[in-house]
């Protein structure tokens, strides 16, 4: 989620659903100590990722094909925030997503044939 009023501090802050795609480059994991003047009285674990986004212009490669040249700068994200995990094919120098995490039950296979089998367990 990110904020769909970043650039207007004058509005209230209204999260808008944006999707990333890019590749993870280290994982870190972090202790935040307890702080009373937080109202927290015990440590807390986090596991971060540095991740370097794909120039993507936010289109979802679940809904529509999605290539990319370029890499954007590197961002740190909380673990937690992984939807799935995608793929990607390079054709010519570019770089197609492939993503098959929403919108599979859409898909249409042409052509395809059930088999017939003869069981073994038939008497014949």
């Amino acid at each position: 989620m990110i904020d769909e009023y970043e650039d207007d501090p004058g509005q209230p802050a209204q999260d808008k659903q944006t999707v990333w795609y890019g590749q993870v480059q280290s994982y870190i994991y972090i202790t935040l100590p307890g702080e009373p003047c937080l109202k927290t009285s015990t440590d807390s674990m986090a596991i971060l990722m540095l991740v370097m986004l794909c120039k993507t212009n936010g289109k979802d490669a679940s809904l529509e094909p999605v290539w990319y040249q370029e890499m954007e700068m590197v961002q740190a994200f909380d673990i937690a925030t992984i939807d799935c995990v995608i793929g990607r094919i390079k054709v010519s120098d570019c770089w197609g997503i492939i993503d098959r995490s929403y919108g599979s039950q859409r898909a249409v296979m042409h052509g395809l044939w059930a088999p017939e089998y003869e069981s073994e367990d038939d008497n014949d």
